[in-house]
């Protein structure tokens, strides 16, 4: 075992850090703590580099008013140069406190109430509650099953209607796995520049990938694409810092740059946190070797679930193919089908006979109706003792059938 894997393997102790994964998590209707592999954080210890600028800043003792220099954003700019091939002008980028933050922001600054805004369920949950929120409409098309999972771009077509203005773009998306190639969203992209739409590309996840899986921003795709693109980008899921909230939005264009960032000063949503700005720096500046360990870490980590879930559960669960993010979207329809069950009824099996708690396909939409996310980016051992628990879950609705 190498000092690589023993490092990501390395189990730590959360509890009493106001953890939402940990501290938050309740027990089941026996007293039971679930064990929480729902919430799309890592149980992994942010990069030393990152941890050591933390400890710097907070070593002066002044934590007065502060604001994003230029070694913040060139660090961001020399992190897309290297990792994706992406040259970014300074003068495009804007400073958000997170990227859900920012994609409401978008939704107030470029529709109105009323207007029709696009996703494509299954689709990270927080993405219908902006909308709906702020008074717009859901407008769905959801993703075609097809070998894991396709865009549907002629019911797309047919789904825009005279008061659409925005496509929210999941990329990769969560919680299927895909990382959409350079046809995929040129073909999406025709289509929204042919009806003008505007697109808040979600791009979060994009440094988590396969080894030999390519991202393409969405605004590399050419001037018409990336003069309609609000790009999403944080180092929050690639470092896990979630909770030193910073993100990095990309605006190309000029007018909607300027649109952009008065509605963040209309929110309020302009003043950075001196903590989270040391620590997107020094993970941009520094985190590249600690980023590749943890993709092969995750690689390796992947490969294996897989095998194990057909050892275990032979075609009643199937897993989606993970082409990026670090979470399993597993389908248990096969199951529901084989002993005709329901989905309340796997999710009462998992929370009060196994003590595990997913997160259910049902909140990404009804197109999640028999499926279950599980997260991926923690200790081997905690993945092994997620596994026994949907193992016994199973066994347990065998015997109720």
């Amino acid at each position: 075992m190498s000092s690589l894997t023993d490092f990501f393997d390395a189990g730590i102790d959360r509890s009493g850090t106001d953890a939402v994964k940990w501290d938050y998590r309740p027990t089941n209707a026996a007293g039971t703590p679930l064990l929480p592999m729902w919430v799309a954080d890592m149980d992994f210890a942010a990069p030393a580099a990152v941890r050591e600028a933390i400890a710097n800043r907070v070593a002066h003792p002044v934590y007065g008013y502060t604001f994003a220099s230029d070694r913040y954003w060139e660090a961001f700019i020399d992190w897309q140069r290297t990792r994706n091939g992406w040259a970014l002008e300074r003068s495009s980028l804007v400073f958000a406190p997170a990227v859900m933050p920012a994609v409401r922001a978008a939704v107030l600054a470029f529709t109105e109430p009323g207007d029709g805004v696009v996703i494509q369920p299954p689709v990270y949950f927080p993405f219908f509650d902006a909308i709906r929120d702020n008074g717009r409409t859901v407008v769905e098309n959801p993703l075609r099953e097809a070998d894991g999972y396709r865009m549907d771009l002629d019911r797309l077509e047919a789904a825009i209607g005279p008061k659409t203005r925005m496509l929210v773009l999941c990329s990769p998306h969560n919680p299927v796995g895909r990382v959409w190639s350079a046809d995929e969203l040129r073909a999406l992209g025709e289509i929204c520049i042919r009806h003008d739409l505007i697109v808040v590309s979600d791009e979060i996840h994009s440094d988590i990938r396969r080894s030999g899986t390519g991202f393409v921003p969405f605004a590399t795709l050419g001037p018409e694409y990336a003069a309609r693109t609000i790009a999403c980008h944080a180092p929050s899921k690639t470092f896990n810092i979630a909770g030193l909230a910073s993100s990095t939005i990309v605006v190309p264009d000029e007018g909607l740059r300027a649109r952009f960032t008065a509605t963040l000063g209309r929110l309020g949503m302009t003043l950075p946190n001196i903590a989270s700005l040391e620590a997107a720096r020094a993970a941009y500046a520094h985190g590249h070797d600690w980023t590749d360990a943890l993709l092969r870490y995750l690689d390796d980590q992947i490969e294996w679930f897989a095998a194990q879930i057909v050892a275990r559960f032979g075609g009643d669960i199937l897993l989606s193919p993970i082409e990026g993010t670090y979470l399993a979207w597993l389908d248990a329809r096969p199951l529901m089908r084989r002993l005709g069950c329901s989905h309340a009824a796997v999710q009462h099996a998992l929370l009060e006979e196994a003590a595990l708690w997913l997160s259910e396909g049902k909140q990404f939409g009804a197109a999640g109706e028999g499926f279950f996310r599980m997260n991926l980016a923690t200790p081997r051992s905690l993945v092994k003792d997620g596994l026994d628990r949907l193992e016994h879950a199973v066994r347990f609705l065998e015997t109720k059938s």
